[in-house]
């Protein structure tokens, strides 16, 4: 059955039942292998000898490949050389599928074998849904604990954006408007560029490094372009942009969603528990039951394609996922309201300064009463739904925003402090420029329950 299929994933054994993988490539399913590891590097350097030799003549032959064959796969790209892993984790269906395809595969190396690190690594923007938010910090810890106990070298790590990048403080502090689908302003600096400060830390450490990630072509056609732009002759190996020394190892790139269902709810989760809680999100994200999986086996419309993103996200018109969960959590409405408010008061000029910071005329940054009026709004939210919305430091570097922006009267701290009871540093021009030249050098790496 071809991979986008479901009875190969359906019927296939239990982690448990899995032989172990003998990693000679001479030895296996008698499978012809390529002649030498010289013939594959000569074919393409940047690939080096991260490629799944064993497997490669098979699947561009046939474009089929079993779940065995995927874990043999992930246990020879981690054993041909010394490069550190980096798998980009979110939490979701995709990268969840992903990290037990690479824990399964790596578990069943001998102990000796599984010393290079992988680093399990997810950008905490601060803006993720409360209850998405609640189960990713859950599983990072249950994640750390598992490859301690284990003796797996996974490590956690959470990075966070630079202060300057979060959401409110380029919003309420600087004045941006709420971003829209033509001007995305928020994604490089809140996701992107964590991750890729720490890429080039580990490359700058290492030499090189191999970014897993749970790409699926199936998933939209922007995601199969990606995937295009990275590929190389080689399956799942490919050049990561144009980072020189990190490849992109992308073991899921052909599964369809009901793939990654039938695997997330029927192989074991190696980390113990099992998937239905992360299911039970997706379901009430599409606002009802999710059939993609059944005891069954039966196979209908499926819900996998829920996404969770940022709570304030205004790039898409109507947050469909933000409205299903609001219909399960009644405070989570609050959140939904004030997303649609800031979406609709950015197109309002009367709120937007007349001229640009540069000097030029056009709509500029939005007025200090219209950023006034979104801190009050955003702590009454949180105030009445009883989420954590805002975080103090984001406070503080609104206040100096403000302060130079004309606001000398400590506003934001004194509308925080009534609002939170929690004294704050008054801070000054000084300061609130030393955060605009802030710069990090290595994300912080932030204690989770059981981390590293």
């Amino acid at each position: 059955m071809r991979c986008d299929g479901s009875r190969e994933l359906a019927s296939m054994p239990v982690a448990d039942t899995w032989p172990t993988v003998s990693v000679s490539i001479r030895s296996w399913g008698g499978i012809e292998p390529l002649e030498s590891h010289a013939e594959l590097n000569s074919s393409r350097t940047i690939v080096r000898m991260l490629v799944p030799f064993v497997t490669i003549r098979q699947f561009l032959e046939s474009l089929m490949l079993t779940l065995m064959q995927r874990l043999q796969v992930v246990q020879e790209v981690y054993l041909a050389d010394e490069r550190p892993w980096l798998v980009a984790f979110s939490g979701g269906k995709d990268s969840t599928a992903l990290l037990q395809l690479i824990w399964h595969g790596v578990q069943k190396l001998a102990p000796a074998q599984r010393q290079k690190p992988i680093h399990v690594c997810y950008v905490d923007t601060g803006m993720e849904q409360p209850a998405y938010e609640e189960h990713v910090r859950k599983m990072l810890g249950t994640i750390a604990r598992a490859a301690k106990s284990q003796s797996m070298p996974m490590v956690v790590h959470i990075l966070e954006p630079e202060l300057k990048h979060r959401f409110f403080v380029a919003v309420i502090g600087r004045g941006y408007a709420p971003p829209t689908h033509w001007f995305r302003w928020c994604t490089k600096g809140m996701r992107i560029r964590p991750m890729s400060s720490f890429i080039r830390h580990q490359i700058s450490a290492s030499g090189a490094v191999v970014i897993a990630l749970g790409l699926r072509r199936a998933e939209s056609q922007a995601r199969a372009e990606v995937l295009k732009s990275y590929a190389t002759e080689f399956p799942f190996i490919g050049q990561y942009g144009s980072l020189r020394g990190a490849v992109a190892f992308t073991p899921i790139e052909d599964f369809g969603v009901a793939d990654v269902w039938q695997f997330l709810m029927k192989v074991p989760c190696p980390w113990g528990g099992n998937n239905r809680e992360l299911m039970q999100l997706y379901s009430q994200a599409a606002g009802g039951e999710c059939p993609s999986y059944s005891l069954g086996g039966g196979m209908g419309p499926s819900c996998g394609g829920s996404r969770f993103g940022c709570w304030t996200c205004t790039v898409v018109r109507k947050d469909k996922s933000g409205a299903a969960l609001a219909d399960e959590d009644d405070s989570l409405e609050r959140l939904v309201s004030f997303r649609n408010w800031l979406a609709e008061m950015r197109y309002d000029l009367h709120r937007r300064w007349r001229v640009r910071r540069n000097g030029k005329p056009g709509p500029g940054p939005l007025t200090l009463a219209t950023r006034r009026e979104t801190l009050a709004r955003l702590l009454e939210v949180e105030r009445l739904s009883g989420y954590g919305l805002i975080r103090p430091e984001e406070v503080e570097a609104i206040q100096g925003l403000w302060t130079m922006d004309g606001d000398r009267k400590g506003t934001a701290t004194a509308m925080y402090r009534a609002h939170n009871a929690t004294k704050l540093i008054q801070i000054s021009p000084t300061k609130a420029n030393a955060v605009e030249r802030q710069k990090m050098s290595e994300p912080r790496r932030l204690k989770v329950a059981g981390c590293r």
